[in-house]
């Protein structure tokens, strides 16, 4: 497990990890390979939403959700979901999103003539499937239900789009391996965890905050000369909507810097520059 500042040396010894999704997810993969060798249970939800819900309530220990992949771009629901409850980020995965054709075992491509995903699966492997036209892609609501409901009603005809992971699991026969178009296709994952009042003092070189600015020029730049200043790395910027107040916006940003920078420290002038703002988490920066 990476090192996390939110971590509760009461926890147990399994730790209960919330993914949106069921087993075979993607986000199952982040999740198993951010706590490593720790004993983890696996909580499916349904929607991001529940599992933010249920790390605020601390009625489980974390929660890995998605944030960004390489392809389609940020997430801006689960942003939003970060800013509206008390939960932490604690640390990030990148994950290689390796795309793979699941069948029950003895079907070949040839028998095919419908394969099942979620659209932003389907829509990464494009190019592979336009060599078999005839093949339905059709969309689902998650790469490993689609395996599992193929498993359950022995659907020969029908193929699964998802992770090596949800076909060993449901015990289905890759017949294709990697076939999404890009190669260097990446999703970021957020591992949350309940708000903690502590603080980490040193050790972290990333933090994501929340912040509203003065609606008035200038605003933002003034922002960005104290990061400038500061020697802060502004490496993520976004804006998202606040409900309520049609065409204000809140900035998610991503801050980065050396490692032994008391950010803490700069709280107060943060103060000052924004009407107001929140700190999302501290953590290690993916690339450390």
């Amino acid at each position: 497990m990476k090192h996390n500042y939110y971590q509760n040396s009461k926890a147990s010894a399994i730790k209960k990890v919330a993914i949106q999704g069921i087993r075979g997810a993607f986000h199952e993969e982040a999740a198993r390979q951010w706590f490593e060798s720790e004993a983890i249970e696996i909580v499916p939800t349904l929607l991001f939403k529940d599992m933010v819900k249920a790390v605020a309530a601390k009625e489980i220990e974390h929660a890995v959700i998605a944030i960004e992949n390489t392809i389609s771009g940020t997430i801006h629901q689960n942003l939003r979901l970060l800013s509206s409850y008390p939960v932490e980020i604690c640390g990030e995965i990148s994950l290689r999103i390796r795309q793979n054709l699941g069948v029950l075992p003895g079907t070949s491509l040839k028998d095919l003539t419908e394969v099942r995903s979620h659209y932003m699966a389907i829509n990464q492997c494009r190019r592979y499937f336009k060599e078999h036209p005839q093949i339905k892609l059709v969309e689902d609501i998650d790469t490993a239900l689609s395996a599992k409901t193929i498993a359950q009603q022995q659907l020969k005809t029908v193929g699964a789009i998802g992770s090596l992971q949800a076909m060993d699991f449901y015990g289905l026969e890759v017949i294709g391996r990697s076939i999404e178009t890009d190669k260097h296709n990446y999703t970021r994952f957020f591992v949350l965890a309940p708000k903690s009042e502590k603080r980490p003092t040193e050790g972290y070189n990333k933090v994501t905050i929340s912040a509203v600015l003065p609606h008035k020029a200038g605003s933002l730049n003034r922002l960005l000369t104290f990061f400038q200043l500061e020697a802060i790395n502004l490496s993520k910027l976004e804006s998202i909507t606040i409900v309520g107040q049609p065409y204000r916006y809140r900035f998610i940003m991503d801050l980065e810097f050396e490692r032994g920078y008391n950010f803490e420290n700069q709280l107060e002038q943060l103060q000052k520059l924004t009407c107001s703002y929140k700190i999302l988490g501290y953590y290690n920066s993916n690339n450390q």
